[in-house]
């Protein structure tokens, strides 16, 4: 005698063999969710169970699969792939619909704008749904313009919906890049458009650093002032101390440029160059005067004025005379710009030359007047005997 537990095992076994002899990949088929798990949900088809991965449920990002189905829901799901001899069955569900990056250049284009929803935050960036199963992502440095080391969560939220830009969009690696400072007006720019090289300008210093001082400026940007632009003659060392974060000061526009996002600054612009208006006032062949500085060889440094030095070689240098701290005068013949030095020659041997001709000339003379005189003298003694 057959117990009628036999007959319906029979019954099912005949069953999963005409399913499994009907199933093939492309159909559609019905199906319980049977259980659910991180990497995807797996569906009871009727005597076998398939598998529908989490990257199969929807077009659109999917963090878990109960986002979408819950255990016990009935479903209608597509057949992937099917391995009869290992009876595995994988499963679709987003490939029921039409896939919506099909013509997605059609529809976007770079530098174009559109609306859509913070689905996902990271920290590197947010990404954005334009529309049902096509998300973006947003970089961080494309969120803001200056708001450049603050995280993504600080400035969008997830739900909220935001006005962002096509950048670029790669069909075949299903990436759109999206840009959301884009649709804002661009500080950089604005500043190029309002201000020109020499304009003065006034910021709060919000970083000093080895190499320069970073000033904020209007809009939020910086400007950076180079530790070679702070002061004409004093090292940078010396200068940086007497500034502090959060001081507001003024300082030269010398160089914008919006595209790579740097405005040059100089706070040493604001005053004339020393070296500069020290040469304007002498010409070539005028005499200066000083004090002997260093002398290093047959190379005497002279100070002219404060942080203006001049240069002077001699064929010979008398140490009697040529010491550290005492005046000399010398002759303007040019500059080193580069080295910001003036070139000076021996005005004082010069003249001393000048003084022996002129004493040689006068004594030359003296003796010619001598001659005629003698005459006279010698012609009146002849007469008077």
């Amino acid at each position: 005698m057959i117990s009628r537990k036999a007959i319906i095992e029979s019954e099912n076994q005949n069953d999963r063999m005409i399913f499994l002899n009907n199933l093939k990949e492309g159909i559609s088929v019905p199906g319980v969710v049977k259980n659910l798990t991180d990497y995807g949900a797996f569906i009871d088809l009727g005597g076998i169970d398939g598998l529908l991965h989490i990257t199969d449920i929807s077009w659109k990002r999917v963090k878990h699969p109960s986002e979408i189905v819950k255990v016990g829901d009935k479903i209608q799901v597509k057949v992937l792939k099917f391995d009869k001899d290992k009876s595995r069955v994988s499963l679709g569900l987003k490939q029921l619909g039409d896939d919506p990056w099909d013509g997605i250049l059609k529809k976007y284009s770079a530098g174009s704008k559109t609306v859509g929803k913070v689905t996902n935050i990271t920290d590197y960036g947010c990404f954005v749904e334009i529309e049902e199963g096509i998300e973006g992502l947003v970089h961080i440095s494309e969120i803001d313009w200056t708001k450049r080391n603050t995280h993504p969560s600080k400035i969008v939220n997830i739900g909220k919906e935001i006005e962002v830009m096509i950048l670029d969009i790669d069909e075949k690696r299903r990436r759109i890049s999206l840009g959301l400072k884009q649709c804002q007006p661009n500080p950089w720019k604005i500043f190029s458009e309002t201000h020109e090289k020499n304009d003065r300008v006034e910021g709060k210093i919000k970083s000093i650093t080895d190499f320069g001082i970073f000033i904020e400026l209007y809009g939020g940007i910086d400007g950076l002032v180079h530790s070679c632009d702070v002061s004409w003659n004093k090292p940078y060392e010396e200068e940086s101390v007497k500034y502090k974060r959060g001081d507001v000061v003024s300082a030269v526009v010398l160089q914008v440029d919006f595209e790579r996002e740097r405005i040059s600054l100089g706070i040493k612009q604001l005053s004339e160059d020393p070296f500069q208006a020290y040469s304007k006032r002498y010409k070539k062949g005028d005499i200066v005067f000083g004090r002997i500085y260093s002398v290093e060889g047959k190379e005497i440094i002279i100070s002219l004025e404060e942080n203006i030095f001049g240069k002077m070689v001699l064929s010979e240098v008398f140490p009697e005379y040529h010491k550290v701290g005492s005046r000399i005068s010398a002759k303007y013949i040019g500059i080193d710009r580069k080295k910001r030095i003036i070139i000076l020659s021996n005005c004082e041997r010069l003249n001393l030359s000048e003084k022996n001709r002129k004493s040689s000339e006068c004594h030359e003379s003296t003796e010619r007047n001598k001659f005629p005189n003698i005459m006279i003298e010698a012609f009146k003694a002849a007469k008077n005997e």
